[in-house]
């Protein structure tokens, strides 16, 4: 059959229907025979599922489908035998009857075949058979036919028990190869599903661990308030505002410069006896036992291990018995405070004289800690005594400073405090201003900018008037490196040990802090707990100190002051480095005799035998004119000395004596600063240029760096006490390198020992845990709140029976719409003017200067409160009282700006409400806690929740 069977001009009358018409666009399907002669498989059409339907409807109406099926069949086996891959296709009719069904194909009713009657068919047919007629070729043809035929079948039979046999050995080594690998798999993934169980037990321990040391940091934070950094605008403020509108513009500014004033200035005295104290007492130690260690070296280590246990166990009895708040540096309570956090005895006067003395006889015993740490403390307590100008202890108070009672204004004066205790410590008053900017202060603002420099410069410019005095020794806490007399400072090419000196710092720096927290750990525990154990503690430290101090310098042989002589002396006598004697010898400052003859000094002694001053000195000398300073000091001496003081230093920090950790920081840093500078100068011997002195300096700004994390103001300072602005950017390259690398490896120290002493601190940025959760994943359900109009029974209920110091303001106990917050302080105060005589909605029954001067004096204690139970039942209005300006957030508001809004404002409390306003919960300061906010969010993926089912967790 010609021609395309698709097309209608081709179409035949057997494929009509009866009794239907179908349809001009309906495609009619061709013959089975016109499809296996001329159609291929990939020309066959693909039915639509509207032709398919029609199929449908025209092969149930025809009941000549079966005879047509019949016919098919018949014919394919009048056939020729050629056409084998058709007949195969006949009998798989089945096959296309249920794919064309699934399919949506054309519907044909299945063959139903008996077994028992299927018959192989024959190979050869009666037209292979040869006839007596036949001529001969006809005869060949046939027999070759034939013969063709029954070598194909041959073929295919032999192919196919092949192909089975092929099969059959597949199966089986398929077979071998998975039981194979089954039992591999099975030996191999017990010992992975043994360690993987252990690591989920791990894990699980883990957790439950941190948990429970959660739990317990909790009940320790619990401990400490919160201070109020808003200010209350309740009606009855407002009410007194108005009355004194003509005085709100000045805002006491002029009083907040004369405090900053009167506060520098007694700053600068307290840091001048500071100097005096240490400087005297150390001298005439030395002095003394110099002496003896020239006639006999056990004679003076007696005198000198006598003087220096004696003096540390004096300073630890005052930090430890006297005022056990004194010990340690106080940066992390002062920073604590700034924070927003109240803690006790922390700014009392009482602390700051048991700190002054503790710190002189601890740094006047030799141990290995710096009077700046204190210093800082020491300068937050004159803030806040001059700005409040009243003591408890002493039991006066000045009435024209009453406005500054509040807890804003006394941590504005604290930061300055803080940053004027710095600047006069290291002499460096910009320094001061930006330590207090950057390291100690959370809150800040352009006014008190220019008071803390203000406050810096007259601390400074007091200390600098008073030491001119002479009657001091030495320096302690100002150091000068000398004058150099070079053209350029350093070569580019010097950046590259300067950050290899970045590097080596930020991680000595995280191996300092690591030992520390550990060591802080383990006193905690085992120390902390029996007042003479510390004490005991601190005397066994300055006991080894001193042994090492006086005999690791006997290892070391004397060396010739005179080689470090160029030949003049002139120019190292106005750089402060060296002096003529009368005979001729040079004396230069620092160098320690020990027990070395006249003109030759001990290299170790002059840097472990000697007060921190003395050692930073002969770390930082730099080359000059007629002192060669390079080789003042051997490498082997320069890590000898850090290691002792890295690890005596590291120790030492956080015992039960007044002490600091910046003038040590310097020290170890300029040790081994040096020690690598004098190793380039091994490298590169024809360098003239490279001095080690500035090498020191690198190190020092890179150990500092690494512990405390200080930038900005770190750089300022070194370069206010070095007096060397040439190595600037040096410095600031050591320094940014020295930050990075030991924040890649642990938290800044200060930081740490905040989160250990539990102070409630809120870090510079979110954590990403709180990124991921809501206000009412954190907040505390079912608040305690008051009504507008309370019963003064609930309200002593409340009182007694909680501890909480804010309460949200309700307008009924149904609705709960949010109202206000009244403070804890301010119910108390209520009650004592309702308990002493008490007129009903008047305004004598609260005034907010009376509150303030209240808070700031002595709030009255509720158990001496006595009511009637009568009373109880009398309404308090609260509406003039509470603080209409409460901040309130929604339940589904996130918990990065939750903790943005506490950060920035200073909040308390934050009630949370829903989308009516009403109360939800409320959130404070100690719900935001990095730590608190990470176990929650710990619990919350452990359930294994999808975002939309996360959204939900909280509602009620």
């Amino acid at each position: 059959m010609s021609g395309n069977p698709f097309d209608p001009k081709n179409r035949v009358e057997d494929d009509k229907v009866v009794g239907s018409t179908p349809s001009p666009q309906a495609p009619l399907y061709p013959r089975i025979e016109e499809e296996e002669e001329d159609v291929d498989d990939d020309q066959r059409p693909i039915n639509n599922n509207n032709n398919n339907n029609n199929n449908n409807n025209n092969t149930q109406n025809d009941p000549n489908n079966n005879n047509r099926r019949t016919r098919r069949r018949n014919n394919n086996n009048d056939s020729d035998d050629e056409e084998d891959s058709d007949q195969d296709e006949i009998y798989n009719d089945d096959n296309e009857y249920e794919e064309q069904q699934s399919s949506g194909g054309i519907i044909l009713e299945p063959i139903i075949r008996d077994p028992s009657m299927w018959r192989e068919k024959s190979l050869l047919n009666s037209q292979d058979e040869i006839k007596e007629g036949d001529e001969l070729l006809t005869r060949v043809t046939k027999t070759i036919g034939k013969t063709y035929k029954l070598i194909g079948q041959k073929v295919k039979d032999s192919n196919r028990l092949i192909e089975n046999r092929v099969k059959e050995s597949n199966k089986k080594v398929e077979g071998a190869l998975t039981e194979g690998f089954d039992q591999f798999v099975g030996v191999v993934s017990k010992p992975v599903d043994i360690v993987r169980d252990q690591h989920h037990k791990r894990v699980e321990k883990h957790e439950t661990h941190e948990r429970a040391i959660w739990i317990k940091d909790k009940q320790q934070i619990s401990k400490y308030e919160c201070l109020d950094y808003v200010t209350i605008y309740n009606k009855a403020y407002r009410n007194e505002m108005y009355k004194k509108f003509n005085d709100l513009g000045s805002n006491h500014e002029w009083q907040r410069w004369m405090v900053s004033l009167f506060m520098g200035i007694f700053i600068g005295f307290i840091a001048y006896l500071a100097h005096v104290g240490v400087s005297n007492i150390l001298y005439y130690k030395f002095e003394f036992t110099k002496d003896l260690i020239s006639e006999n070296i056990y004679l003076g280590f007696l005198a000198y291990f006598t003087c220096n246990t004696v003096l540390a166990t004096i300073g630890s009895l005052l930090a430890v018995y006297y005022e056990p708040t004194a010990a340690g540096s106080g940066i992390p309570e002062v920073k604590g405070y700034l924070n927003g956090t109240k803690i006790p005895h922390t700014l009392k006067f009482k602390t700051l004289w048991t700190k002054l003395a503790s710190m002189i006889f601890a740094v006047s015993s030799n141990l290995q800690v710096g009077a700046e740490g204190p210093m800082i403390h020491i300068g937050a307590i004159v803030g806040n005594g001059f700005s409040q100008a009243q003591s408890k202890e002493f039991g006066f108070k000045i009435p024209f400073l009453r406005s500054f009672r509040n807890d804003k204004d006394k941590r504005d004066f604290v930061t300055s405090g803080a940053g004027a205790g710095v600047a006069a410590a290291f002499g460096a008053p910009l320094g001061g201003a930006l330590f207090s900017l950057e390291e100690v202060s959370s809150f800040w603002s352009t006014t008190l900018t220019w008071r803390s420099f203000f406050a810096c410069l007259i601390a400074t410019f007091t200390m600098r008037l008073l030491q001119a005095t002479n009657l001091t020794q030495h320096g302690l806490m100002i150091f000068d490196m000398g004058v150099a007399n070079k053209d350029y400072a350093y070569n580019l090419l010097e950046f590259v040990p300067f950050i290899v000196i970045g590097v080596l710092g930020g991680f000595a720096g995280a191996l300092f802090t690591l030992i520390n927290i550990k060591v802080v750990a383990m006193r905690r525990e085992k120390v902390n707990k029996v007042k003479s154990l510390r004490v005991l503690e601190v005397f066994l430290i300055s006991a080894v100190s001193t042994i090492l101090q006086v005999f690791l310098p006997l290892i070391f042989p004397c060396k010739e002051i005179s080689a470090l002589s160029n030949g003049g002396i002139g120019q190292s006598v106005l750089a402060g480095n060296g002096t003529s004697s009368g005979s001729g010898e040079i004396e230069i400052e620092g160098l320690k005799q020990f027990n070395c003859p006249k003109g030759q000094y001990n290299e170790l002694a002059s840097i472990i035998f000697a007060s921190n001053e003395e050692a930073i000195t002969n770390l930082l000398s730099i080359n000059s004119v007629d002192l060669t300073n390079t080789h003042r000091i051997s490498i082997f001496a320069l890590l000898v000395f850090f290691v002792f003081y890295f690890l005596f230093a590291a120790y030492t920090a956080g015992c039960g004596i007044s002490s600091g950790t910046f003038v040590p920081m310097i020290v170890i840093g300029a040790a081994y600063g040096r020690a690598i500078g004098l190793i380039v100068s091994y490298i590169v011997p024809n360098y003239a240029g490279l001095d080690p002195g500035a090498y020191a300096i690198m190190g020092a700004a890179a150990f500092m760096a690494g512990v405390s994390r200080l930038t900005i103001s770190l750089t300022v300072i070194l370069i206010e006490t070095t007096n060397e602005l040439q190595y600037l950017i040096p410095i600031m390259v050591t320094i940014m390198v020295a930050k990075w690398t030991a924040d890649l490896c642990i938290h800044p120290f200060f930081d740490i020992l905040i989160e250990m002493k539990y102070i409630p601190y809120l870090e510079p940025h979110p954590s990403k845990a709180m990124r991921l959760l809501m206000a009412k994943h954190v907040m505390a359900k079912k608040p305690v709140f008051c009504r507008e109009k309370e019963k003064l029974g609930h309200i002593l209920h409340i009182l007694h029976e909680t501890k909480h110091n804010g309460f949200p303001v309700v307008n009924n106990e149904n609705d709960r719409l949010v109202k206000g917050l009244i403070l804890r302080s301010q119910l108390l105060m209520v009650l004592e003017r309702m308990h002493d005589v008490y007129v009903p909605n008047q305004e004598q029954a609260y005034s907010h200067q009376d509150y303030t001067t209240k808070l700031a004096w002595k709030l009255p204690n509720l158990d001496d409160l006595a009511f009637d139970p009568a009373d109880h039942n009398q309404l308090v209005d609260l509406t003039e009282i509470m603080n209409l300006t409460v901040v309130t957030v929604n339940e589904e508001f996130a918990v990065s700006e939750a903790f943005q809004l506490f950060r920035t404002i200073g909040l308390r409390h934050m009630p949370v409400v829903n989308s009516n306003n009403k109360l939800k919960g409320i959130i404070t300061k100690k719900d935001l806690l990095e730590k608190t906010c990470e176990q929650r969010y710990k619990e919350l993926s452990h359930l294994k929740l999808g975002v939309d089912q996360l959204l939900h967790v909280g509602d009620d």
